[in-house]
């Protein structure tokens, strides 16, 4: 599970600000939640949502005082203490083996940390991101996706990272009208990126991007979105298992789901005739869904 402050975080990066009590109320039972932290005051210039969050990592990297000449031998070269962790655990890790070197006789021979230190161009880390099967452990998800909603009812994927064109986004449109799906407005698309910010400590990678692309979906109801049905468009391994498909339903957001190819393969008249098929059900979902609505609204 996420811990509690990095679910914050998370949440203040996407703008949701939360709202938490922090004196408890006559005769309340205790709370099982954590404490919150307190917030320091401070009469400098408030930071934004970016560089609290970098700040955060910022203080493993920060030393705790100015070491000796004798110990920057021992620590390595500047350029090895600069390099890019991905794991704040492997972080830590380094740091205590730097103090009990410290702890050493200076005559005493070098000892090499064992933690890994991953470099954004060293070749393993190449091998090991093209393999399908390998994943570093807490290292987080990655995909990215368009995303739309019809009227705000119905939430639709699009498996692809680039934005739709003109075309594209009026091939969509005309889909939608043949299969008797009417919105009120043409579809306007936005990408949504996993992780959204870089450098985060991982506990849990699944649940992470499970609970970020929910947090993202909550952070749209203000705009209308209460989605009632997903459309995929696409096959992407990663999203499918954090939406958690199963039997034609998203277990994660609890919804009905539909899927059907991709645009970019509406190109072959096969892929054209599978899409044509498989859409029959969309003008009585989309009425059914309305009157749902229509009677939950009463």
């Amino acid at each position: 599970m996420v811990t509690e402050r990095a679910r914050r975080q998370y949440l203040e990066a996407m703008g949701i600000h939360l709202w938490v009590a922090r004196h408890p109320l006559p005769n309340a039972l205790a709370s099982s939640l954590p404490e919150v932290e307190e917030v320091a005051s401070s009469r400098e210039a408030p930071l934004d949502h970016h560089q609290r969050l970098h700040a955060l990592i910022d203080e493993f990297d920060r030393p705790e005082a100015t070491p000796e000449p004798a110990t920057l031998a021992l620590e390595g070269t500047p350029h090895e203490s600069t390099r890019p962790v991905r794991s704040i655990k492997a972080l830590l890790d380094t740091k205590t083996d730097r103090d009990q070197q410290n702890d050493a006789p200076v005559n005493a021979p070098a000892v090499l940390s064992s933690a890994p230190i991953l470099e954004e161009d060293s070749p393993a880390v190449a091998s090991e991101v093209a393999a399908p099967v390998a994943r570093l452990p807490h290292e987080a998800l990655r995909f990215s996706l368009q995303v739309a909603a019809l009227d705000g009812r119905w939430l639709v994927l699009l498996m692809r990272d680039d934005a739709l064109t003109a075309q594209e986004e009026t091939l969509l449109n005309a889909i939608f009208r043949a299969g008797g799906v009417e919105p009120s407005a043409p579809l306007s698309c936005q990408r949504f990126g996993w992780p959204m910010m870089e450098g985060l400590p991982v506990d849990d990678a699944l649940d992470e991007a499970r609970q970020g692309f929910k947090a993202f979906l909550a952070g749209r109801r203000a705009r209308g979105w209460n989605p009632e049905r997903l459309l995929l468009f696409g096959q992407l391994s990663v999203l499918e298992e954090v939406l958690d498909v199963q039997d034609g339903r998203s277990r994660v957001l609890g919804l009905p789901l539909w899927q059907g190819p991709a645009l970019e393969s509406l190109d072959e008249a096969s892929a054209r005739r599978a899409l044509w098929a498989a859409m029959g059900d969309w003008r009585r979902w989309w009425q059914v869904d309305a009157e749902v609505q229509q009677s939950d609204d009463v």
